[in-house]
């Protein structure tokens, strides 16, 4: 396993070992002594599944209250993934990050407590499996709008498709981070 690390703090590529052969290939998903061992502590406790059909555009959500650390593993498919920065005490405090995953390559992303996500299905169909270290809660997560203007992500497409309830997502102007404790901790 390979660790790639980001300006943000907390943010890092996970390239694993493959074994290849004439059967096809291996490969550890996750290993919590491997895990344990390198940067990454967290001790995960739900895992989540994400089916979208292309041009679905989910997020951008975070945890202000127990902030979660997210391990995304994109089981099949392409994605378009943007990870934020929503730490108030933060150096890249509303940084992001773009990154194109895809299944075939079984990168993993790494996300420390604080940072959110937002992703846009970019193939017909996409799997998106992540484990999380803290158990969800819908009362302590709040969601940056997709097109936020301060945030200036360059999504590959004009019109995606958003659930009703990301399209009452928040502006970043309209948010007082400085409230959120528990990210005011990270």
């Amino acid at each position: 396993m390979k660790l790639v690390k980001y300006k943000i703090q907390g943010l890092y590529k996970i390239k694993p070992k493959i074994y290849y052969d004439n059967r096809g290939y291996f490969f550890e998903s996750y290993n919590s002594n491997k895990f344990n061992n390198s940067l990454i502590k967290d001790k995960f406790v739900q895992d989540n599944h994400s089916f979208s059909k292309k041009n679905v555009l989910r997020g951008i959500h975070f945890q202000y209250k127990n902030p979660q650390s997210q391990l995304f593993y994109l089981a099949s498919g392409k994605i378009y993934l943007v990870v934020v920065d929503f730490r108030p005490n933060s150096k890249t405090f509303l940084k992001k990050q773009s990154f194109i995953l895809d299944s075939k390559k079984h990168e993993q992303i790494y996300m420390s407590p604080g940072l959110g996500s937002g992703f846009l299905a970019i193939s017909d169909k996409i799997n998106l499996l992540y484990k999380v270290s803290k158990i969800f809660s819908r009362d302590n997560e709040i969601a940056v709008i997709w097109n936020d203007p301060l945030l200036k992500i360059n999504w590959p497409i004009k019109k995606p498709i958003i659930s009703k309830k990301d399209l009452k997502n928040f502006y970043i102007e309209d948010i007082d981070f400085k409230k959120f404790k528990d990210l005011c901790k990270l």
